[in-house]
């Protein structure tokens, strides 16, 4: 984490220099992304178990770096709603005093605050297209986490009777504060008019920093990851 939080400063450091080229191509725009996100497990004994969907919205900004209008710093704020489903193979002893297994399902729900910042390179107008690659950093931060899942019901004695899925449990203190991610896109422009323009693309947002806090596996400590593939659809003014 320390790692990443010194990669965003020394971008948000660099940032403003590089922009002051050219102040008058700042553009302000609007986000919404709708996406498929999924928890990428790092520990043995857990393993996905499937995607959810999901969406992203908020505000982009961009500004020019050099003259000539084909590289541009990103920023913004997001609302940032994804998760995915994991998988626990759990053993247990029924009333027969029998060992059995169980694969024990959590299907997470997490809303994040994003700041993204990040690297736009255009192509040249092409009619009224332009196209582009990007990539940069994300930097975001858990507003909520909800999550359903299964838990033993056991009898007076310890033995496991059977078992109960709670829902839209609060597993807040059971998720990592922090979401460092690695952003990576492309997709094109299209110029209405002036200032105007839409934008269409595709951008994988794929993590790097553990987003599960104090949950052990096995005697190890459990790391899972986000990551998630949205469309994005925006519109700059």
């Amino acid at each position: 984490m320390k790692k990443a939080l010194l990669i965003a400063l020394t971008v948000s450091l660099l940032a403003p220099g590089a922009m002051a080229q050219d102040e008058d191509g700042v553009r302000f725009g609007l986000k919404l992304a709708p996406n498929m996100s999924w928890q990428r497990p790092d520990t043995k004994g857990i393993k996905s178990d499937g995607s959810k969907f999901g969406y992203t919205f908020g505000l982009n900004v961009e500004f020019p770096v050099g003259a000539n209008g084909n590289y541009r710093f990103g920023t913004g704020l997001m609302l940032n709603n994804v998760g995915g489903k994991l998988n626990q193979e759990y053993s247990y002893v029924d009333t027969s005093g029998t060992t059995l297994t169980k694969d024990l399902t959590q299907d997470i729900k997490l809303r994040y605050i994003e700041v993204p910042l990040t690297m736009k390179l255009l192509t040249n107008e092409i009619g009224y297209i332009r196209y582009f690659g990007l990539i940069g950093f994300g930097a975001a931060f858990n507003i909520r986490a909800k999550g359903d899942y299964d838990v033993p019901v056991p009898d007076a004695n310890g033995s496991i009777v059977g078992f109960a899925t709670l829902e839209d449990e609060d597993i807040k203190d059971d998720v990592q504060a922090f979401k460092a991610s690695l952003i990576i896109g492309a997709g094109m422009e299209y110029n209405f008019s002036g200032n105007t323009a839409l934008q269409v693309g595709v951008t994988y947002n794929n993590g790097f920093t553990n987003t599960l806090a104090d949950k052990e596996v096995n005697g190890k400590t459990a790391k899972s990851f986000q990551d998630y593939l949205e469309l994005n659809l925006g519109i700059f003014f």
